[in-house]
């Protein structure tokens, strides 16, 4: 459909195979895509959220805990998941310069560079939500705290 014309654009975590196979007609928004995401966040401090998890309300009610218990869960496979970014004998994947990568990434945007979580997204859902409700997603403007479980705004450690 980008191809043809039919579609103006696409917002897609991949590239369309036409961007791949195509014409030359279907490009990307940025040419430099690194660059335009780099500045971004250098100037808001907000790396767009990729993902997120929700969990269906009526298993919710019968089961408060779950909240918390998947939140932990995530934040413990994220911790691994780093960790094993920085195991040097044997890199996690096909990249010649993934160490110097992380290294620059961690300098810029911290060791936590994909931050879980209410508090540490705070203005990026504030941000989010304000998109949402400009481009007529939602009725009202909706606050951070209503589209997280209760359960999941704090977290503590005995």
């Amino acid at each position: 459909m980008l191809e043809a014309g039919e579609i103006d654009a696409l917002f897609s975590p991949r590239a369309p195979s036409t961007f791949i196979l195509g014409s030359g007609k279907v490009r990307r928004l940025f040419d430099n895509t690194h660059a335009a995401e780099r500045e971004y966040f250098e100037r808001t401090r907000i790396f767009p959220i990729m993902h997120l998890v929700a969990i269906r309300r009526d298993v919710y009610e019968r089961h408060r805990w779950v909240a918390q218990a998947l939140c932990k869960g995530f934040a413990e496979a994220q911790r691994m998941a780093y960790d094993d970014l920085h195991q040097t004998a044997a890199l996690k994947v096909m990249l010649p310069w993934l160490i110097q990568h992380l290294a620059d990434t961690e300098k810029l945007m911290g060791k936590d560079f994909w931050p879980y979580g209410y508090a540490p997204n705070l203005e990026a859902i504030r941000r989010l939500l304000r998109y949402h409700h400009e481009q007529g997603l939602s009725r009202r403007q909706l606050t951070p705290e209503e589209v997280f479980a209760p359960e999941t705004l704090e977290s503590y450690k005995i």
